[in-house]
C-alpha cells in the first residue's frame, strides 16, 4: 500500500538531488538523475523505451566523464555559474515542454547557453568571455551535466504526466 507512495518519492528525491548538487559541482549529479529515472522506469511509474534508457545512461556516464576529466571548471573553484546554467536550463526545459515534447531538450540547450552567457556578463563571470575556446571548455565542462540531468527530469516529469490519470484514479 504505502510502496505505491514511496517508489515514486524516492525516485523523485534521488533526481532532484541530482539536479541540486549541479549548483555545488559535483561530478556525478547526471548519474544521479539517471539513477532515478532507472527506478522510476523499473518500477513502472514511467515508460520508457529502452533504445531511450540505454541513450540517457550512456549520456548519463559520458557527461560525468567529461566532468571528471576536465580541470577545474572556475578559478578557485567558486562553482557560481553553474546555477546560472540550472536556472537557465530548467526555464529552457520548462518553456520546450510548454510547445512540445520534441522541442524539451534543444530548448534546454538554448537556455543552458543563454544562462552561460548571462553569467559571463556578471562581474564574477567575466573570464568566461576572455576567448570562445573558454566558453566551449565551460559548457562542455558544467553545461552538459546540466542539460544532461535536466532533461532526466524533464522526462520524468512528463512520464508522470503521461500516466497521470493512472495516478489520480487510484490504478
Amino acid at each position: 500500500m504505502y510502496v505505491d507512495l514511496i517508489v515514486p518519492v524516492i525516485g523523485s528525491v534521488v533526481i532532484a538531488t541530482g539536479l541540486l548538487s549541479e549548483v555545488r559541482g559535483f561530478s556525478f549529479s547526471s548519474a544521479l538523475a539517471y539513477a532515478g529515472m532507472l527506478v522510476l522506469h523499473l518500477c513502472g511509474y514511467i515508460n520508457l523505451v529502452d533504445s531511450s534508457l540505454a541513450f540517457w545512461g550512456i549520456a548519463a556516464l559520458l557527461a560525468c566523464g567529461i566532468a571528471l576529466l576536465s580541470p577545474r571548471e572556475e578559478p578557485g573553484g567558486a562553482g557560481k555559474g553553474n546555477l546560472y546554467l540550472l536556472l537557465g536550463s530548467v526555464a529552457g526545459l520548462l518553456v520546450g515542454m510548454s510547445i512540445d515534447a520534441s522541442v524539451m531538450i534543444f530548448s534546454a540547450i538554448i537556455g543552458t547557453l543563454l544562462g552561460e552567457f548571462f553569467y559571463s556578463c556578471t562581474p564574477k563571470g567575466r573570464w568566461v568571455k576572455f576567448s570562445i575556446s573558454i566558453f566551449i571548455h565551460y559548457f562542455c565542462s558544467v553545461g552538459l551535466k546540466i542539460i544532461v540531468s535536466t532533461a532526466i527530469a524533464g522526462i520524468v516529469t512528463e512520464g508522470f504526466l503521461r500516466n497521470r490519470d493512472y495516478y489520480l484514479i487510484g490504478g
